[in-house]
């Protein structure tokens, strides 16, 4: 069989860096992630380009691409590819990924015209949903439309393990990792920590833009403060510089939808305490792999569309109490730490989000698209 050509229209995530360094058996990958193959435009397939932009922009309609590629095939993450005439796949983690996660105008039935217009064109050949939840966005955001639900399939983003050693003389390490910190839940974590520094002798390492009024208020010796983008780091020395050097990652968070630096807890066998938001119990699997915790918090409704439930004092102590009361466990009990490690490894060595298993089906998805 020939090799099959498939041209990556994808932003820069480590997962997409990752498949284009590992592609199925058989598929040769164009377009650049990060780096690769640089394809260039003619004058008029650049003009064709610029115009849909501008367009896009002016009269604010849904993510639209245009690419001009020599590839068999179009594997697109940056939206419906309305101008190709070529077979096309693409990947979401929401609904809302059609229109940049503005769930606003995801409400407006217009924008969902348009986008499902292109989904159920002949050139549309499968819809790749991150997880199952993802899945379900799309098909309460078309409930009616039964042709659509035959084009969707999951398939979940996958990574590699990484093997790295901890010091066993330190202490023992509890991290949090997250771009917008009070959705994420930074302040839980913050204040729960509080409450296990006073019976136990852990540490809490924090990545995020943490408020300066809260890192005065929590200036302990045990708290190591680092802001989200205080240096561009790539995803190896991510790990070796943070996951690696913690026992537990914690993440209770509000307003994910799939969230990849728990993709990168289980890479590097982490326990994780979260919060049973949108796919995030399809990544940690309760009691196995970690604890859930369940939160009266939620930015999406039980239909997986944008519904978000008001912050209250009274619903940010539900959440501290759990993360007090899974973390004390997790603390005591250095067995069950393992247990949970050893599960999450592998998980990303030959489980669902393995490589092996990604590629699989991604080389099914491929070939039936061009069959």
């Amino acid at each position: 069989m020939k090799e099959l050509k498939v041209h990556l229209l994808t932003g820069n995530l480590p997962l997409y860096v990752e498949l284009f360094e590992h592609p199925p058996k058989g598929i040769k990958y164009l377009g650049k992630p990060s780096k690769g193959i640089k394809e260039y435009y003619s004058k008029t397939n650049w003009l064709k380009r610029k115009l849909l932009l501008y367009f896009n922009k002016v009269f604010k309609l849904p993510r639209m691409m245009y690419v001009f590629t020599s590839a068999d095939l179009i594997h697109s993450n940056r939206g419906i590819c309305i101008l190709n005439r070529k077979p096309w796949v693409i990947d979401i983690d929401h609904a809302s990924a059609f229109v940049g996660f503005n769930h606003k105008k995801w409400e407006e039935l217009r924008y969902r015209k348009i986008v499902k217009r292109f989904l159920l064109s002949k050139y549309c050949k499968k819809i790749m949903t991150w997880s199952m939840a993802a899945k379900y966005s799309l098909l309460n955001s078309f409930p009616s439309e039964k042709n659509l639900k035959e084009k969707i399939e999951v398939v979940y983003p996958a990574t590699s393990f990484y093997k790295m050693r901890k010091n066993k003389n330190e202490k023992l390490t509890l991290l949090f990792v997250g771009s917008l910190f009070k959705e994420k839940g930074g302040r839980e974590v913050l204040e729960s920590f509080n409450i296990l520094r006073k019976k136990y002798d852990v540490k809490l390492l924090i990545k995020a833009d943490v408020p300066p009024n809260l890192k005065r208020k929590y200036n302990y010796g045990e708290i190591e403060y680092f802001p989200y983008r205080h240096e561009i780091l790539s995803r190896t020395e991510l790990l070796k510089n943070f996951f690696a050097k913690a026992d537990i990652f914690v993440y209770p968070t509000y307003c994910d939808i799939f969230g990849l630096c728990l993709l990168d807890a289980l890479a590097t066998g982490l326990p994780i305490v979260a919060t049973n938001v949108f796919a995030v119990p399809e990544i940690v699997q309760d009691g196995k792999g970690g604890f859930l915790i369940n939160s009266p918090i939620k930015w999406h409704d039980e239909t997986y569309l944008w519904n978000p439930t008001p912050f209250s004092i009274k619903r940010r102590r539900i959440v501290v109490n759990q993360l007090v009361d899974k973390l004390s466990v997790l603390i005591e009990n250095s067995s069950l730490r393992r247990k949970m490690s050893k599960y999450n490894k592998k998980l990303v060595i030959k489980g669902k989000f393995s490589i092996k298993r990604r590629n699989e089906k991604l080389k099914e998805i491929y070939l039936r698209a061009v069959d």
